[in-house]
């Protein structure tokens, strides 16, 4: 549960979303631990362990404090478990830039290369589930997971996005590169018209870093480890 929460406190932190919005969830078993909502909800930055509740993938309450429920949304996680196996763990935020590039019918390019990890996942396709509306019943849940498929993160017009990992901490920072790329699209476009990388530069950017390179960050899941360390402490450094 710890977990989960640390991933909501350096995500609200980096206001990846906004006030109480957007949850965080992990597979567990034949359900799921996620940020509880309800009358006595914190925001996304203040989460604790006890904000986690655990609930069913047929979305029933199993276990958590009075005054948390499970969230209107779970349906967009649970339905993502049911149909994608390698699937650890569910996030969905609403980044501001996300919200209104989206709104504005812009698709979020890959305009850049060795300054983040980001514009790899545009390099890969950031399509755009077309729906404003909250994913709150199973026939919703369902359409929304089979339009993600064996992607790893979407876009949700005029609403948010949504990225899945094979832990909490890999959907983490997916989740804050996708920000990330997103909030520099919205930027350049403020300035000007951003030109998009070269084929070539896109083909290089598109894999992982080699985990056993000599030089530099560390490469695969471990460099994503190690930036997701960094989001960690600064978290706690700015309790």
């Amino acid at each position: 549960m710890e977990r989960v929460a640390g991933a909501c406190r350096v995500l609200g932190l980096l206001d990846a979303t906004h006030a109480t919005f957007g949850h965080v969830s992990v597979r567990d078993g034949d359900a799921m631990l996620i940020r509880g909502k309800g009358r006595d909800e914190v925001g996304l930055r203040f989460t604790s362990a006890d904000d986690i509740i655990k609930v069913s993938l047929d979305v029933e309450l199993v276990e958590g404090r009075e005054g948390l429920r499970p969230p209107s949304e779970s349906f967009l996680h649970t339905w993502l478990y049911k149909l994608r196996p390698d699937v650890q763990s569910v996030i969905h935020m609403h980044p501001q830039s996300a919200v209104l590039l989206t709104t504005c019918g812009y698709d979020v390019q890959p305009i850049y290369g060795a300054y983040g990890r980001g514009a790899g996942l545009a390099v890969q396709g950031l399509p755009v589930y077309d729906s404003s509306l909250t994913i709150r019943d199973d026939e919703r849940g369902k359409d929304f997971a089979q339009f993600i498929g064996d992607r790893n993160a979407v876009l949700m017009r005029g609403h948010g996005v949504a990225v899945v990992g094979e832990s909490i901490e890999e959907a983490a920072v997916r989740t804050l590169q996708l920000k990330e790329v997103a909030d520099m699209n919205y930027n350049a476009r403020l300035i000007g018209s951003p030109r998009t990388i070269t084929a070539a530069e896109a083909d290089e950017i598109s894999t992982m870093d080699d985990p056993h390179r000599k030089l530099g960050s560390a490469g695969g899941k471990a460099g994503a480890l190690a930036m997701w360390r960094y989001y960690q402490t600064l978290a706690e450094a700015t309790k």
